[in-house]
């Protein structure tokens, strides 16, 4: 293996760890809400550019978002993202910030027919919940009697997704899809307790396993501008999709314990292993187009949509609303073809985005919006060999929410990807 693989892995390994150091930090109180807080679901070349990626290919980036973009694949394509950052979210004049950390993807590109045809294996996170709170507020009891209580919210988990990607070029258009597995749990827990020690707490365990198979369409159809330019239309998109679930709930009494720092079991009051059912889970849909300069520019534009007022958890609904989001963004190399000068071949990329959360919480609208900067920094491979390997770098400024909102959040996020790619099944000329 060569000796850039080598360090550029053992870099990766260190970040992930640090990665799954901060998700342990991570408080996010939207998150509670339908399937946890939605994945930033672009590859980090294209968080660079705004999430900009329905109508972008790449020989050497697998962009899942458009399976069609696989029949642009040349070079076996080993791609893995890691992100974290940090979280400041306001509650009317209250501020509390907390860290996250996770694995943003792991995938496979390869070129079955070189340009025209292509396979992508991979795996991401989709959703993720996490969050702690904690409410003070008096109970009434025998209709009198008022007692102070704490209740306290948490939630873990998050839902992922394993899959095979194939796309297939015919002239100028293309088309993919996507055909994948759905996976993953969601744990709720209440806790109510009492100023008196002497009195047991009540808990609340309700826990949600998903496992359902998925798919997504693309297309893409590029044409030539110029001799050196051409213009890509793409889409892509999925049908509403009921998944497969089961739900668990468990009543139990608890007494806190000083020793452990933490409640222990004093009586199951009631356990049910739960009953199977079904998640719809929302149509979504996206449509974008690229002016491309080969080897120089790009510049696209970006539309997505999901109708999360079809989200139906066994058969309940959610504070839930369809959300949109139009994205710009490009990149620019000064000259890609340089024998000298290192920062003449990095892809330099800038990107925004607006739109309309999916959350809808008292019957208000929530905004998001983000500012995204990016580069991509080419690693430069030994003589004679045939390993291409990128670093790509992203950072993201977002925001949900305003004044009217009842919590106003704002996210700096870090991406940092590896593209490692490499020929693959060259037939030895010497033996």
């Amino acid at each position: 293996m060569h000796w850039t693989k080598v360090s550029i892995l053992c870099l990766l390994g260190s970040f992930f760890l640090l990665a799954n150091k901060a998700i342990a930090q991570d408080n996010s109180p939207y998150s509670r809400y339908g399937l946890g807080d939605l994945h930033n679901n672009q590859n980090t070349v294209n968080r660079g550019m705004g999430g900009v990626s329905q109508a972008y290919s790449d020989p050497q980036s697998v962009n899942f978002i458009n399976p069609a973009s696989y029949s642009s694949l040349l070079l076996t394509t080993f791609d893995v993202g890691v992100e974290g950052g940090a979280r400041s979210i306001t509650d009317k004049g209250a501020k509390f910030s907390s860290g996250f950390g996770t694995l943003s993807y792991l995938q496979l590109g390869i070129p079955l027919i070189t340009n025209k045809w292509g396979l992508n294996l991979g795996l991401r996170p989709v959703t993720r919940v996490s969050y702690n709170i904690q409410e003070s507020h008096n109970g009434t009891f025998f209709d009198t009697l008022r007692v102070p209580l704490t209740s306290k919210y948490e939630g873990s988990g998050g839902l992922y997704q394993l899959y095979a990607g194939t796309g297939v070029r015919f002239g100028h258009f293309s088309v993919g899809v996507n055909l994948g597995y759905l996976f993953g749990n969601i744990e709720n827990n209440t806790r109510l307790a009492f100023p008196d020690p002497n009195v047991y707490a009540s808990h609340r365990m309700f826990r949600t396993t998903y496992n359902s198979f998925f798919y997504k369409l693309g297309v893409q159809y590029r044409a030539k501008v110029a001799k050196d330019m051409d213009l890509t239309f793409g889409a892509s998109g999925s049908l509403k999709q009921n998944m497969n679930a089961r739900q668990e709930t468990l009543n139990e009494t608890v007494q806190f314990d000083a020793s452990s720092n933490n409640y222990v079991t004093q009586d199951t009051v009631s356990y049910s292993k739960g009953d199977r059912g079904t998640v719809v889970f929302p149509e979504e849909y996206g449509a974008g187009i690229m002016l491309r300069k080969f080897d120089k520019w790009m510049i696209g534009v970006d539309f997505n949509s999901s109708q999360w007022e079809n989200y139906k958890n066994f058969g309940n609904k959610d504070s839930l609303q369809n959300s949109w989001k139009l994205a710009i963004g490009g990149q620019f190399v000064p000259n890609a073809t340089a024998l000298s000068g290192y920062w003449n071949r990095v892809a330099y990329r800038l990107g925004g985005y607006y739109g309309k959360d999916y959350l809808q919480l008292e019957g208000v609208n929530m905004p998001t919006m983000g500012f995204t900067v990016g580069a991509g920094l080419p690693v430069r491979r030994m003589p004679y060999s045939n390993q291409y390997s990128m670093i790509n770098l992203a950072f993201e400024i977002a925001h949900r929410g305003n004044n009217e909102t009842v919590l106003k959040e704002n996210i700096y996020r870090i991406s940092l990807g590896f593209t490692l790619s490499d020929k693959w099944f060259i037939k030895r000329k010497y033996e």
